[in-house]
């Protein structure tokens, strides 16, 4: 970890009560930084955030849905009361509430996914780089699937739809 210290930065990572966000978070930690666990709940955040402790690292979990602008301006300033400042961003936080095709879609699940995987990116970016300034400056970290293209690829060996 000496090649990649964080010493002093503080990290905001949502998504990560499990899966990438929960390693990306272990990691910085692990590599010195204080980090905000940020998803929809609690319970498994604070599980993360517990192993992060037990493990010598220091970890804040906050509940916050990122498809809730309230809620996304209040993660960063609880960050930044905590810990003085804020240095890196992980937007790791995805939804997928439909599996399939997208022309089989309810126009309400391409809704909510718009307003988590890409408003909830903007959001965060926006409310967090104003302080990662005053810091020096800061790094945001956007993370994405291959699902899309999985899917394109999909696309071509399912049925299309049959017109109404």
């Amino acid at each position: 970890m000496e090649q990649f210290s964080l010493k002093d930065k503080v990290a905001i990572v949502t998504g990560g009560s499990r899966g990438i966000g929960e390693a990306i978070a272990q990691t910085y930690a692990q590599a010195g930084a204080k980090v905000v666990l940020a998803s929809r709940k609690i319970d498994g955040l604070n599980e993360t955030a517990d192993k992060i402790k037990a493990a010598g690292g220091e970890a804040t979990a906050i509940a916050a849905h990122m498809g809730d602008h309230a809620a996304v301006k209040q993660l960063v300033q609880q960050t930044v009361e905590i810990y003085g400042g804020l240095d890196i961003v992980v937007n790791n936080a995805a939804t997928n509430p439909h599996f399939g095709p997208l022309l089989t879609s309810e126009e309400s699940m391409w809704d909510k996914t718009l307003d988590v995987n890409l408003r909830g990116y903007f959001r965060l970016i926006r409310e967090a780089v104003p302080h990662m300034i005053v810091r020096g400056g800061g790094k945001v970290i956007n993370i994405a699937s291959i699902a899309g293209i999985c899917h394109r690829r999909a696309w071509a060996c399912t049925e299309s739809p049959k017109p109404p």
